[in-house]
């Protein structure tokens, strides 16, 4: 016991001595650096040249294969709950990485670590992925990398409300994270191969948003100014730093356009030949009506969810009424939030209120609180037709939700945008 003991003051004296050589190393500068914006990458040409970036970089260091197509495409980069930000300098993107918000899907990084003891707690998870910088910016003693994770960081929390944000990163890299930004480990396992990246040896870890403020003070309250993290993160306002463009809920903030989406499936990305059946099942999930058919047709994926925005109300076996907002229609079941969760406990039906009226009650078969404001409702699909109607029937636009005088008491806007 006493060997082992002192085997653990050893490696964490260790340790301690490493993360504070990391420390004085770092030199910061108070302004990003000049001529470059940060933003979202809201256009195909520059989720595009995201794409040719990481392609570059990944084949290099061989986080993935040469296949001859000059990029890198995974679904993730175009779900509605993923949002790519990048670094450009004039028209040229020189640095990228993307936010992936979870939902209900597993994030890529939940293929080699458990995110129990984070979600059990009901918060708000997003993944950091595909981080990269063009080789020609990689110096200048490291002031693009910081300013691009300051923008991640203050987007993941101002604008898409996260709570924690986890990553998957080698060992080698994982001491930046550690001892400079106080990421937490998720496991102190390393993994031999994570397929996300070519079966490169990971790691995992994650920031914790809502201790960070307390944190960075404690670590970094009293070091000079080039190297307080605590400043350049938590204090610093950036003026390149652009708001998101597209942004309403969790699950569906940042959907494409058919016409968008056909350019990186179908136009010089050829992203769906690079896809499995199963991420191309897990993009049409979340592209599920009719005017994206042409562009999952070869494949024959069907769909049997939509991620929308229905108002409804829930009748109470005392005959009361709560309003509820649907966030999700599958074929038995919905995944809503409600300001007052606990009384769909005693519920006994669910309207969806679409247009100016109501449609015919849907009874409630069961009701599992999922921590929040969130709850899921499951029902009997035969005798539900306006749920198989939006399902199977998608033509006519998505509908949106009415928000009556009491939906307006029960919610307020930043609710509504992170609520899913």
């Amino acid at each position: 016991m006493i060997n082992t003991n002192q085997h653990c003051a050893n490696h964490e004296a260790a340790r301690s001595r490493k993360f504070s050589i990391f420390r004085r190393r770092v030199k910061l500068q108070s302004s990003p650096p000049a001529g470059v914006i940060f933003k979202q990458a809201d256009t195909p040409e520059e989720l595009t040249q995201a794409c040719k970036l990481l392609y570059d970089s990944y084949t290099q260091v061989g986080y993935m294969k040469e296949d001859g197509t000059g990029y890198r495409f995974t679904p993730y980069y175009i779900l509605p709950s993923s949002y790519t930000l990048i670094a450009k300098q004039g028209d040229t993107v020189i640095a990228t990485t993307t936010v992936i918000v979870k939902s209900q899907e597993e994030l890529p990084v939940e293929q080699i670590f458990s995110l129990d003891h984070i979600t059990k707690w009901d918060r708000r998870i997003a993944e950091a992925s595909s981080l990269t910088v063009h080789p020609d910016y990689r110096s200048q003693e490291g002031s693009l990398i910081h300013a691009l994770l300051k923008y991640m960081f203050q987007v993941a929390r101002e604008d898409l409300g996260i709570h924690d944000l986890v990553m998957a990163c080698t060992p080698k890299h994982m001491d930046f994270y550690e001892a400079l930004l106080l990421f937490r480990r998720l496991s102190h396992e390393v993994i031999d191969a994570f397929d996300y990246v070519n079966g490169t040896t990971a790691t995992g870890a994650y920031l914790n948003f809502t201790e960070m403020h307390a944190d960075y003070l404690r670590v970094y309250g009293d070091t000079p100014e080039e190297r307080n993290l605590f400043k350049y993160y938590m204090e610093y306002e950036f003026g390149s730093f652009q708001k998101l463009s597209r942004v309403t809920t969790a699950y569906d903030g940042n959907r494409w356009s058919t016409k968008e989406l056909e350019h990186f499936l179908h136009g010089p990305i050829q992203g769906a030949a690079s896809l499995t059946p199963d991420e191309l099942k897990l993009l049409r999930r979340h592209y599920p009506t009719h005017e994206y058919d042409h562009l999952f047709g070869a494949q024959e994926v069907t769909s049997a969810l939509i991620d929308t925005d229905i108002a409804g109300l829930v009748r109470l076996r005392s005959n009361m009424e709560t309003p509820v907002v649907l966030r999700r229609i599958e074929t038995d079941r919905v995944y809503l939030t409600t300001p007052k969760p606990y009384e769909l406990l005693n519920a006994k039906e669910l309207r969806l209120l679409l247009g100016t009226y109501a449609q015919s009650p849907i009874k409630v078969q069961s009701i599992t609180l999922t921590g929040g404001p969130n709850a899921i409702v499951r029902f009997d699909p035969t005798s539900s037709p306006q749920v198989r109607e939006l399902l199977g029937n998608a033509t006519s636009p998505k509908p949106q939700a009415t928000l009556t005088d009491i939906f307006a008491e029960a919610f307020y806007a930043p609710e509504l945008a992170h609520a899913g």
